[in-house]
């Protein structure tokens, strides 16, 4: 039987886009190969048409199940005022509660629109990128479910099972068999995928499918004469972030490009900031990348052999991913509480001066694009 694939990728309020912009990566490649593929994806700030292919509708989380009203006026008061930033997460279960994900009304709303999904376009194989409600769909469907994995979502890794009630009551309902963690829902997928590699994500005998990057880097080399920033939704504000790295450059003879969503666009001597950068321009004559420990900011740099500071802030997934990259010699740590000019300068210098770190990113380079990428799904 020839597949076809409905994409799934977590919903959020917060600007969070590595789930969407690898369905994104996914849904283009399954086309390229003419294997049919749709997605169920919700309108949340992460969202952005995919050109030529069907979207399904889906509803986005309320954080916390509060009221969409309230939420969407509160949320980005809290994101200002730095609220969001303070909280100190614990595991992608907790992240799947604060999100809204694992509210109750929430799920058996998704749940049913992800079935009417599937209904209407009858998949072969329902691909879950960390989105609870597609487990759930899929699997009262009777449909192959397929699904994303790394190391920092695995329930081996850290739960918080308190958050499991919602999910528990609609799976009574559907008589489904129960969780102890809502993470346990990732055991139903048949075949799970890592967009990692052995050397960054770990995993303990477990039979899962490496694809390295998803997507093939060919770049020439340029003039290593700058510095790409991004923070993310991260512990730093934007306004620390940007006081302290231009001061921590500027008498540097480095080119600093600065990316935060409530940065305006301009430039002052060798400091350089706007909303967004096309990092696929700057990354190839990057010496350094700092930023907050997003796999994907992570993978990017890499893929041009970027070496990294990384200021994870309170995030365990982003502490993970530091760690990781701080063991394989291809980056350093800064702790949030010492996210200062004097520090970025030293860890900078420190990176700059010693071949080793470039070295180590050009060997995670290889490993990552020496793996089957998106072609190992399907």
């Amino acid at each position: 039987m020839t597949p076809r694939f409905l994409l799934v990728p977590m919903a959020a309020m917060a600007e969070t886009a590595g789930s969407f912009s690898r369905v994104r990566l996914l849904a283009l490649s399954l086309r390229e190969r003419d294997i049919a593929v749709a997605t169920c994806c919700a309108h949340d700030p992460n969202y952005r048409e995919i050109t030529g292919i069907d979207n399904y509708p889906l509803d986005v989380p309320s954080p916390l199940g509060l009221p969409a009203w309230y939420a969407r006026y509160m949320f980005p008061l809290a994101q200002k005022l730095g609220i969001t930033a303070a909280k100190e997460v614990h595991s992608f279960e907790e992240v799947q509660h604060l999100t809204g994900n694992t509210d109750y009304r929430y799920l058996r709303r998704s749940v049913e629109q992800i079935r009417d999904a599937i209904r209407r376009f009858r998949p072969t194989v329902v691909y879950s990128e960390f989105n609870l409600s597609a487990y759930i769909a899929a699997r009262a469907e009777g449909i192959t479910i397929y699904s994303t994995a790394s190391v920092p979502t695995e329930p081996s890794f850290a739960t918080s099972p308190q958050y499991a009630r919602g999910v528990n009551r609609l799976l009574r309902e559907m008589q489904l068999p129960p969780v102890v963690s809502v993470l346990d829902l990732f055991s139903w997928a048949e075949k799970r995928f890592v967009p990692s590699c052995p050397s960054l994500e770990v995993f303990d005998n477990k039979p899962y499918t490496y694809c390295g990057a998803l997507r093939h880097v060919d770049f020439l080399p340029k003039q290593r004469n700058a510095v790409v920033v991004y923070m993310g939704n991260g512990t730093i504000s934007p306004k620390k972030m940007l006081r302290e790295v231009s001061e921590a450059f500027q008498h540097s003879d480095l080119q600093v490009y600065i990316a935060g969503k409530s940065l305006q666009t301009a430039d002052m001597n060798n400091i350089h900031t706007a909303p967004r950068f096309d990092f696929s321009q700057l990354l190839p004559q990057a010496a350094l990348m700092i930023h907050h420990g997003g796999q994907n900011s992570m993978i990017d740099a890499l893929l041009y052999g970027v070496p990294q500071i990384i200021c994870p802030g309170r995030v365990f997934e982003r502490k993970y991913n530091a760690d990781m990259l701080a063991r394989n010699g291809a980056g350093l740590v800064l702790p949030f509480d010492r996210f200062s000019a004097a520090e970025i300068q030293q860890l900078s210098e420190q990176i700059r001066q010693s071949s080793s770190f470039a070295q180590q990113a050009e060997r995670l380079r290889r490993e990552l694009l020496a793996l089957p990428g998106l072609n190992a799904i399907s």
